[in-house]
């Protein structure tokens, strides 16, 4: 009897998690259902037309964003770049009763009904994975309409996930830490392939330098040699013109001295 009650147990058991594991699914499935609702074809088509009549826009537009190829992840791409296409429809503006203006409002009441749900449709970060999303933040300058466009990529990139049954569940710490933590390669990106000259001509200073102190001895060399050439020639002149010894004043000079001394000692 007591191995009886231990199987009849672990049976209950067993039935009970398999229960709860259903369950569970079941909540995924309605979860992922409600959520991939709420991003229609009507809504992806609005943004479409409004990258549409931007197409000609001249102006250009800055705004802060993820690189969804640097970070080769489709769900953690989704979860860092959430918050930040909040700011991007909430400063993109058209002309008041506009029909543009109106689609923008659709599109923005679209994304506030993604978090309205008791359970968010894209889990929240937490604050490890906040920290480390905004490493992967970049400053991107495109036209109007690229920017719609890349609006409209990614809320179908979302719609997509939540048909393939994908969760936003995973955590992210390891991705955004591997991708963007990492030392930046030389070229990797429009700043840093500007601020290459600079460095080229931080490396040629020391060049110039050694060419300049080099032309300078040169130079030197070259004077002194001249003035060499020159004293020596001012020296042999006088000894070509009149065969004077250069050192006769000085001799001249000694025996006046002499002279002078030996008249002092004889009126003494």
């Amino acid at each position: 009897m007591p191995r009886l009650g231990a199987k009849v147990c672990l049976l209950r058991c067993s039935l009970l998690s398999s229960l709860l594991l259903l369950l569970l699914r079941v909540h995924e499935t309605e979860q992922n259902s409600y959520c991939e609702q709420i991003i229609t074809e009507r809504h992806l088509a609005e943004l479409e037309e409004l990258a549409d009549t931007q197409m000609q826009h001249p102006g250009r537009v800055s705004f802060k964003f993820i690189d969804k190829k640097q970070l080769n992840d489709s769900i953690c791409y989704v979860k860092a770049a959430f918050p930040l296409m909040g700011k991007i429809l909430k400063k993109t503006e058209f002309k008041e009763n506009s029909s543009n203006a109106q689609k923008m409002k659709m599109v923005r009441s679209m994304y506030d009904s993604i978090d309205e749900n008791v359970d968010p449709c894209i889990r929240e970060e937490d604050d490890e994975e906040r920290m480390l999303s905004q490493m992967c933040f970049k400053e991107f300058t495109t036209s109007p309409y690229e920017m719609l466009v890349l609006v409209k990529d990614f809320f179908q990139e979302i719609k997509r996930l939540l048909q393939d049954q994908k969760t936003f569940e995973k955590d992210c710490s390891r991705v955004y830490r591997r991708v963007c933590l990492v030392p930046k390669k030389s070229g990797s990106s429009p700043e840093q392939r500007r601020k290459e000259p600079p460095a080229r001509e931080g490396r040629r200073e020391p060049l110039i330098y050694i060419t300049v102190a080099s032309v300078v001895a040169v130079l030197l060399a070259t004077g002194g040699l001249l003035f060499y050439k020159y004293k020596s020639r001012v020296l042999e002149r006088p000894l070509e013109d009149g065969g004077c010894d250069p050192e006769e004043p000085e001799r001249r000079a000694l025996q006046g001295a002499r002279e002078c001394s030996e008249l002092e000692t004889q009126d003494l």
